[in-house]
């Protein structure tokens, strides 16, 4: 029995032994290394944070500070760009890593998702078509038809329901009429109607500035008839996002955490930022 007994658990030992170097590679950081490869989400038709250029490839803000990551991890980024509406539900199941997509920390999110600091801030706009006159405000938008992205911090807004830390929310006097919201898969979809006409399909849409100046100077493809209305409603922090689910996240978001940190000190995000939008919306640290 005690020889047995000792044979066993000499087996035990080799066994454990032999495990130690899986279990010390289980965290999320040590498989992308160990792959030299991060995937990365992200929107295709989210410009100028993330768009298709005319050879086909990715572009943009996001796919910058993406590519800037993986570079200071030592790996390639490879990119995918499932819906909105996949990424902020969480359990991603290892189809992709981290998004990098402007997305904000709310309190709903995490909820399903963990969060990096920020890595840029977004002012949210309104705007209307160009030959409009009858709005000049945005409380004459009351009882008008407004585009805005679904499962979006600016539906959140228009619902009054957005909760972002750190980040004071002042709401409108008015919160959209049944039927007047018209949420889209994404911001082009929603800037492409409204510029189909005043009040052809809507009257106006909710989005980032940026998306909207970047809109407005490329033409939206074929022309882009809108205006901005207003000051910004608010301005929301935007990070990177990892799936709460997936195990051992907390060395992954450490390390982002730091290369984040440095792309501030170099200069890198500012310098980004004025190539992409113009105007420097990084946070002062």
């Amino acid at each position: 029995m005690k020889k047995n007994l000792l044979s066993g658990l000499v087996i035990i030992a080799m066994l454990i032994f032999s495990l130690q170097p899986v279990i010390a590679g289980e965290s999320v950081l040590d498989e992308i290394l160990a792959a030299g490869v991060i995937k990365v989400s992200t929107d295709a038709n989210y410009a100028p944070q993330s768009f298709l250029n005319d050879k086909g490839e990715l572009e943009g803000f996001d796919i910058s500070v993406a590519k800037e990551i993986a570079k200071r991890l030592g790996v390639k980024a490879e990119f995918i760009t499932p819906d909105w509406d996949l990424i902020t539900a969480g359990k991603w199941g290892k189809r992709w890593d981290i998004s990098v997509g402007s997305m904000t920390p709310t309190k709903e999110r995490k909820n399903a998702l963990l969060f990096t600091i920020p890595y840029y801030s977004s002012p949210a706009q309104f705007a209307v078509h160009s030959k409009n006159t009858t709005i000049k405000t945005v409380d004459d938008l009351a009882d008008k038809v407004i585009g805005v992205a679904s499962e979006t911090t600016n539906e959140r807004f228009l619902q009054q329901d957005l909760e972002i830390e750190d980040t004071k929310i002042t709401y409108l006097a008015w919160k959209p009429k049944d039927g007047n919201m018209k949420t889209y898969p994404t911001d082009a979809n929603h800037i492409e109607d409204l510029s189909l006409g005043d009040g052809a399909r809507l009257d106006a849409v909710f989005t980032s500035r940026q998306t909207l100046a970047q809109s407005i100077k490329a033409g939206c493809g074929s022309g882009c008839p809108i205006k901005m209305l207003g000051d910004p409603m608010y301005y929301e922090p935007l990070s990177v996002a990892l799936d709460k689910s997936r195990a051992n996240s907390e060395s992954l978001i450490s390390k982002l955490n730091e290369i984040i940190d440095s792309m501030y000190a170099d200069g890198t995000l500012v310098k980004l930022s004025m190539q992409f939008y113009e105007t420097d919306l990084i946070p002062k640290r």
